[in-house]
Order: C-alpha cells, then structure tokens, then sequence
C-alpha cells in the first residue's frame, strides 16, 4: 500500500525539568551536535528550545533511518545532522509555529516538519518520496494518564501476548493504546481488532508492526512518549 513510504516522530515535552538549561552544557553539546549545529543553539534567541528542536529532529530520523534499513543502526546522535533553515527567522515560544527543514544521516536526506507550540516540540520525518510534501499521514498526542505504579496488572488485560513483549514501561503501554484507537478510527475498525506488536531488538528501539485480525498489516507506524505527553504518526490508510 504504502510502498517505500515510511514515517518517524518524536515528542519533547519542554516543561521537564531535566531539559532546562541543558544548552548551557558544552560536554553535552560537542557528545550530539555537530559544530554547525552547536553554532544555531548558542547564537539563538531561545538556546533550549533550539536545542531541542534538533535533538527531536534527530530522534524522528533515527526512526525513520531504522525502517528504511529494516533495523535500528547504532544512534551516534552527531551523524543525524538537522538543518532548519527559517529557525531564526520564527523562533516559536508560546504560539504556535509549523517549520519545516531536513535531516541527514550518511549521505540519505529526511525532510523534517516540528510543530512547536508552548512547551511541546512534536517531529516528524519520512522518506522517500517529494521533498516538500509528505505522505498523507496522521499524529497526535496526547497527556500521559493514570498512576504508573502498578501499572502492569492494571494494563495487562488490555494487551494480547504479541504486544505485551512490545511494552517496555508504562508510557509505551499508553501510547501504544492511544495510537491503536487513532488507528481503529482511521480503518473503521473496532480496536480489539488491532494488535501493536513489534520488530526484534532493544526495549524502546523496536519497530512497531500492525496486525489487523491477526495478519500484519501494511501500516507505518511510529510511537514516542516524553515527559507528561505520548504521541503516535502513521500513514493515512
């Protein structure tokens, strides 16, 4: 259906605490972003949030990167190298902004789309196809509900074995639910008739598989969480 089409998103909830300030942390600058990067988030107006941005863009690459080689390669941050071309120019705070750039990895070009808006920061790559637009697609996000302790055998019943080995905590739990109701609606299917199961590989770094009735189904799907907010993308049926 979809071809070589194949999505990756991220999400960064900005309103976490452990992210503040973090431009300030050379160490941490020169270990992920390249030097021309490193340059855009010191002479920024909002270093923080600049950073962010591109670390987001890389994530959402890295995912995408891991679907086009049919695994995760090894995530050296500094080979994603983002370029967002009209950043200064917006510099979104606390209204919204869509901006659009790319992401490099070994000499294969991601186009990359970040709607900021307030404290959250939601990427999106894809390849191949048109530079400028993507594919038809859906994504959201939601906030991360319910308490996490004991959060096993209270979303146990929720999920068949072939994606319980897919759950690694409690917000991949929920965003694997959130993103299997966005999907029913998107197939006009119930949702017990989907499955979320996964790819081999690391706990977090697997890549989500759609079954529908029990049959994979030809659906790109990414999931991320952060924070207090969980988010999901796929490609529109």
């Amino acid at each position: 259906m979809f071809g070589s089409w194949h999505l990756g998103n991220d999400l960064v909830d900005l309103s976490d605490p452990r992210h503040m300030g973090k431009a300030a942390d050379e160490r941490f600058l020169r270990r992920v972003f390249s030097e021309e990067e490193q340059e855009v988030i010191r002479t920024a107006s909002q270093p923080d949030r600049t950073l962010w941005l591109h670390w987001a863009g890389k994530e959402a690459a890295f995912k995408t990167i891991s679907k086009l080689q049919g695994q995760p390669p090894i995530f050296h941050h500094g080979l994603f190298r983002v370029r967002l071309p009209f950043l200064n120019r917006t510099q979104p705070s606390s209204v919204a902004a869509t901006l659009f750039g790319e992401v490099e990895y070994q000499g294969t070009v991601l186009p990359l789309r970040v709607e900021a808006s307030g404290g959250i920061l939601h990427a999106l790559t894809w390849s191949p196809g048109t530079r400028i637009q993507p594919p038809s697609f859906s994504w959201g996000y939601r906030p991360i509900e319910g308490n996490s302790r004991g959060w096993q055998a209270s979303l146990r019943d929720r999920f068949t074995d072939r994606e319980w080995r897919c759950v690694s905590h409690h917000a991949s739990a929920l965003a694997r639910l959130a993103a299997k109701e966005a999907l029913a609606v998107a197939l006009g299917v119930e949702p017990n008739s989907l499955e979320i199961g996964c790819g081999e590989g690391m706990p977090g770094r697997r890549i989500p598989q759609v079954f529908l009735e029990g049959v994979e189904a030809d659906m790109d799907l990414s999931l991320s969480h952060h924070g207090r907010l969980l988010a999901w993308a796929f490609l529109n049926p």
